[in-house]
């Protein structure tokens, strides 16, 4: 995602103007009730083309858009699905979205573009922000009616924030301070979609990795039936209109949306625990019946609904309106496509009401990372600051003693944009010797395209075979550290959740035993990169260790904080007693908590400032671009 925390924070919104002309071959109207309205742009010829005009009118429309936030276009031409995806494509700032992650049946037409929920006809759906029972969805949603119903079938549409504020106040704390939603569906070959739908994968593993990568906690019960969860917010502050608004699907997901003699049925022949899908709140426990039906009130009283007309175009804001369907009689179709990409990561926390202990701790970490991402790091990511902070690491492992003192180390970054380069320091040079100067840059064939020195074989073939595989990974560091050396010299080298340091590798490292010297070829390295896997970290028996990451900081701050880890490791070994172990799912939460990119950039910019003061030479370097 290009757009984050930090950048909102550091934007200023654009002004504009409510009054803007309307172009003279359409005419604008609003229709609506008193908590939700949609600007309506109908065509005054008969015949016009829906995509050539908005061509012709971008800029209005886009205007137009950002102050309504939900238009419906009226009497125009769309030659089907072609032009419909046309006018998705330019009326975005992005490509249109696959749907990923499906909540309901659907069947793919064209590129990004979907039938409307495949529901039986009789079936209403409940209203929603699309994709909010996760933590990434769509700005922009895109409908387009190629056949009304007879009767029926509308699209009602609420405004998110309306409906807030038809929640009991005392409803959206309890929420909030129980910690969001947790959605819980079981996938069976039986009931709703199947888990390869819903991963568009068939392969097990591919599912696992998935899950982790997401966060979801994941159990396979049999050959194919796998229940997953996932927990996302309640609430979430609208980055246009800085209001709090509603945002979830707990009143969808959960059994009381079922007909009650069909939850009977799937809670007498399932289980409760096994119905297909479900929700609870953030902490697990049963969200009352109560509280969901006071927000389907919300939802009802603020809902307005309008007819379809054959050819209309309706682009919504997926933030800013929620959308549902009614039960229908005849043929009804609706194309249905979604753009640009969004994300909690990109929303700033929600501030509790509540003046609780657990609230204000909450507070104090949010305000603690909005200081560190509001305020500019001195270490950037333009090419040139990639290079200076791939010195600065080499020099930072020099001074942490992590390196012996040897040339035998190496750590390499991705170029960003060329996939198939990277930089890596140069062979037979100490680590305090290493400038932005002399790095290497290095093809995937082992080539030394720029620089003077050799490449150390062992290093290309691991880096190489790393990168290639994982798409993900952008900096990888190899060192025969002192602790990690002896260490990975256990017949046990696995590392114990001792302290909370530890924890940051649990479930997280790979012990990998084949050692049969320097990886000085290729085939040694790809069993090494198929054995990694996803983890960040691997202990290469009798030899040394790997760390990975996505950026320079996280890689570097892993292979600083696995030596802490080894060393502590190693110590409790020699005590010969019984070790008291970090909790699983407490070792869980630790590193989930302290093994994050931000808290990883804070300490290696902290580190950084150290490095310079050390060797003062090193400040020559320093790029006058510090971004991209």
């Amino acid at each position: 995602m290009k757009n984050t925390l930090e950048d909102l924070l550091r934007s200023k919104p654009k002004e504009i103007k409510a009054g803007v002309q309307a172009p003279a071959d359409v005419t604008l109207q609003q229709i609506g009730n008193e908590y939700t309205k949609i600007r309506v742009v109908t065509a005054v010829a008969q015949g016009t083309s829906l995509q050539q005009w908005i061509e012709a009118n971008n800029e209005w429309v886009r205007s137009l858009y950002k102050k309504d936030r939900i238009l419906l276009f009226r009497g125009f031409e769309v030659n089907g699905k072609p032009e419909f995806a046309e006018i998705v494509k330019i009326t975005s700032d992005s490509k249109a979205l696959e749907y990923s992650e499906p909540s309901t049946p659907r069947t793919k037409l064209d590129d990004a573009i979907y039938t409307s929920t495949e529901y039986p006809k009789e079936q209403k759906i409940p209203q929603h922000n699309e994709h909010s029972y996760s933590d990434f969805w769509p700005k922009k949603l895109f409908f387009y009616c190629e056949q009304p119903s007879e009767t029926g079938g509308q699209t009602p549409v609420c405004s998110s924030a309306a409906v807030l504020k038809q929640i009991p106040a005392s409803i959206v704390e309890r929420f909030e301070a129980r910690g969001g939603i947790m959605y819980v569906r079981n996938f069976s070959d039986e009931m709703d979609i199947s888990w390869e739908q819903f991963f568009g994968t068939g392969d097990k593993a591919a599912v696992e990795a998935y899950c982790k990568e997401r966060k979801m906690t994941f159990k396979w019960l049999d050959d194919n039936r796998l229940r997953i969860s996932q927990v996302a917010q309640a609430t979430i502050i609208d980055k246009i209109s800085g209001e709090k608004i509603w945002f979830n699907q707990a009143h969808l997901f959960h059994y009381s949306n079922l007909n009650e003699d069909v939850v009977n049925y799937l809670v007498e022949t399932y289980g409760k625990e096994n119905l297909p899908r479900n929700t609870f709140y953030g902490d697990g426990s049963d969200i009352a019946v109560e509280d969901l039906d006071a927000v389907r009130h919300a939802y009802d009283k603020v809902m307005f609904k309008f007819d379809w007309q054959k050819g209309d175009l309706l682009l919504m804001d997926n933030v800013g309106y929620t959308h549902g369907r009614e039960s229908y009689t005849g043929k009804r179709s609706l194309f249905v496509s979604m753009s640009e990409e969004d994300g909690i990561k990109n929303y700033a926390p929600v501030k509790q009401e509540s003046n609780t202990p657990e609230n204000i701790v909450s507070s104090s970490r949010q305000n603690t990372a909005r200081h560190f991402f509001t305020k500019e790091s001195r270490y950037g990511n333009s090419k040139q600051m990639l290079k200076y902070k791939l010195a600065l690491a080499c020099r930072m492992l020099r001074m942490l003693d992590l390196d012996e003192g040897s040339i035998s180390g190496h750590i390499s970054v991705k170029v960003p944009g060329s996939e198939n380069l990277f930089w890596v320091n140069p062979f037979g040079v100490l680590f305090d010797e290493v400038t932005p100067d002399n790095l290497i840059l290095v093809d995937e064939n082992g080539n030394v395209v720029e620089g003077d020195h050799p490449i150390n074989v062992a290093g290309f073939c691991i880096h190489s075979s790393i990168h290639q595989a994982n798409k993900d990974i952008h900096c990888i560091v190899h060192t025969h550290s002192p602790w990690g050396t002896l260490f990975s010299a256990l017949e046990d080298c696995r590392i114990l959740p001792i302290d909370q340091n530890s924890c940051m590798f649990y479930e997280n490292h790979i012990v990998y035993k084949d050692f049969d010297g320097p990886v000085n070829n290729l085939d040694s390295a790809a069993k090494l990169t198929s054995a990694l896997q996803d983890n960040s970290v691997a202990i290469l028996a009798n030899h040394g260790s790997i760390t990975c990451g996505d950026d320079i900081e996280t890689a570097i701050m892993y292979t600083i904080c696995l030596e802490r880890a080894m060393r502590l490791n190693v110590k409790a070994r020699e005590l010969n007693a019984k070790i008291s172990l970090v909790d699983s799912d407490v070792a869980r939460e630790s590193k989930d908590w302290i093994a994050n990119p931000l808290g990883f950039k804070i300490e290696f910019d902290a580190l950084a400032r150290r490095v310079e003061r050390e060797y003062p030479d090193l400040g020559e370097y320093y790029p006058e671009s510090i971004n991209i």
